[in-house]
């Protein structure tokens, strides 16, 4: 420990003594000022995660205190018009929730966050639990992450919130902007003061949709630089945002909007590339808030970025004209999760929800833990994480929606009206970024099945059974039949023999003709589970599962 952390954890310790039995705990040298637990207990009624043991759940309130005049926080807007205390500091205050090895010595070391998705706990999902049992087989806890959950969002009735001031003039409005600070200032907490709840030197933040769209604005905001300039985050995976943002930093900003059609600015891209409509050259990384104390990321995402509510993910690694391939920067990756949804629906005939077909199982968290465990390897170990697997220009597998070539499956419509919206300002930048200009629409290619032939494939994608899109259009009794249903992709079987494929008139071979039994079924699906394990995108502990899975569903198209 450094002369200096000694210190600080001196005087923070010297306080503690008066207050210890009250549960509330102060800091006063860092912008977390102090917390309260108000439960603590054990998680899973004490179940034990293999060489990790049990894990404890701690639940609290967390109170912040942000300097107004720090360089690093003018870019909140509103600033000006905050209430502040005696201090002179702004105060707010908010929800977290953390799990810990009870045995802190036996976990992995590695702190992973979770940026709430309206309120609610998704990281979970890398353990394919259930609302019922959410610890599901328990994989994160198995490898040994402490967990955390801090609010963010001040527009919520329940869940994990996070309560901002509302400025001081006639119109009162919430300064939503500090949560992005208050996501910064746990992690700097967590990372460099001793007293804090838990702590580790290193930390990965994790967003899901909304809340990767929060990520994305973090990272360009310059907020992974904490007000004593240092660098927060090791890691950051936003996952299904597209090269969309979190248009929060703003008066009246609405955090619980779906963003869709209203959520991608200017600059898409993390390297700066020259904006044709605007004339400005600026990138999510390269801007002056943002040029330093980079983490590594990976940009995740679904076939449904690609196509669906303007999120444009193909912008992220294409120029703005989108036109050409860019090259990403070395501390970053970009995975298209192929042939998936945005987020997995459960396997089912009977599950088409507003669309016109079942929604889409194709299950992508094998590929997330996979990669989740590269990220935490790259930080710690600096192994080199898979190469990115995206569709590109230069090996014709990324496309003008013309040139997609979908099959003519029988009663699938056509997407050829579909278009890829348009810009919102970018209040940062005086030309506001080309606000109303079109969004390119690039799509990933297909081939004779329907299936994408790029990116990350899932085993189920290699060795199909049906045809998996990241678009479902609204069945004609739930509403417009031309509009697609938000975030949602469809799943179309194929036939299981060849009579019946042909008194459908499907393009498609049956399944009866593409294998001998289920046994060669899932003979080729291990083949292909071994070359994503080979690629590093599917851990080989999983192996067994995803088979099962596979086979789970031959049985359920394949049983009369």
């Amino acid at each position: 420990m450094s002369l200096d952390k000694r210190y600080k954890a001196f005087l923070h310790k010297k306080i503690l003594l008066i207050l210890l039995g009250l549960g509330f705990s102060p800091f006063t040298l860092a912008a977390v000022s102090s917390y309260e637990v108000t439960s603590r207990q054990a998680y899973a009624a004490g179940m034990q995660f293999g060489e990790v043991g049990a894990y404890e759940q701690i639940i609290g309130r967390i109170y912040y205190e942000i300097d107004p005049n720090n360089a690093r926080n003018q870019v909140i807007a509103d600033l000006a018009l905050a209430p502040l205390n005696e201090r002179g500091m702004i105060e707010m205050s908010g929800d977290f929730e953390i799990l810990v090895p009870v045995d802190p010595e036996k976990g992995n070391g590695v702190v992973l966050l979770d940026v709430p998705n309206r309120g609610r706990d998704r990281l979970l999902n890398f353990n394919q639990g259930s609302a019922e049992q959410p610890e599901g087989d328990g994989f994160l806890m198995q490898q040994g992450y402490t967990l955390v959950w801090v609010g963010w969002e001040f527009d919520l009735d329940s869940g994990i919130r996070l309560q901002v001031p509302v400025t001081t003039d006639e119109a009162r409005m919430p300064i939503a902007g500090l949560g992005f600070a208050a996501v910064r200032d746990i992690g700097s907490w967590i990372k460099y003061f001793d007293d804090a709840l838990v702590s580790s030197d290193t930390l990965i933040a994790f967003g899901l949709s909304q809340s990767g769209r929060v990520l994305r604005s973090f990272l360009y905001f310059g907020f992974n630089t904490d007000e004593a300039e240092r660098q927060v985050y090791d890691g950051l995976i936003p996952h299904i945002a597209g090269a969309s943002i979190m248009d929060m930093n703003k008066r009246g900003a609405d955090p619980l909007d779906q963003g869709q059609f209203n959520s991608t600015i200017y600059p898409f891209s993390d390297e700066a590339y020259t904006d044709p409509i605007s004339s400005e050259r600026e990138g999510l990384l390269e801007n002056p808030r943002a040029d330093h104390n980079q983490p590594r990321i990976f940009y995740t995402n679904s076939s449904t970025e690609y196509w669906g509510g303007a999120r444009a993910a193909a912008l992220v690694h294409s120029s703005p004209d989108g036109k050409q391939d860019i090259s990403l920067a070395d501390n970053v990756r970009f995975y298209l999760l192929a042939g998936t949804q945005h987020v997995p629906a459960p396997l089912s005939l009977d599950n088409n929800g507003n669309g016109q077909f079942p929604r889409n199982p194709l299950n992508y968290w094998w590929h997330m833990r996979a990669l989740l465990t590269a990220m935490k390897d790259w930080i710690v170990q600096d192994v080199e994480p898979p190469a990115s697997a995206h569709p590109n220009f230069a090996d014709d597998t990324l496309v003008e929606l013309a040139e997609v070539n979908f099959p003519a499956i029988p009663n699938v419509q056509s997407t050829e009206h579909l278009h890829g919206g348009v810009r919102i300002p970018n209040f940062l930048l005086e030309s506001l970024g080309g606000a109303g200009a079109e969004l390119p629409y690039l799509l990933p290619r297909v081939n004779e099945d329907g299936n994408e032939i790029s990116g990350v494939l899932n085993p189920e994608l290699v060795v199909p059974l049906a045809t998996y899109t990241g678009w479902n259009f609204t069945h004609p009794d739930k509403g417009d039949q031309n509009i697609l249903v938000t975030n949602t992709g469809s799943y179309i079987p194929f036939a299981r023999n060849r009579e019946l494929r042909e008194a459908a008139n499907d393009p498609r071979l049956s399944i009866a003709e593409r294998y001998a039994d289920k046994q060669d079924f899932l003979n080729q699906v291990s083949k292909a589970v071994e070359e994503s394990i080979n690629a590093g995108y599917i851990l080989a502990a999983d192996k067994a599962g995803v088979i099962e899975q596979a086979g789970r569903h031959w049985d359920l198209l394949m049983t009369p």
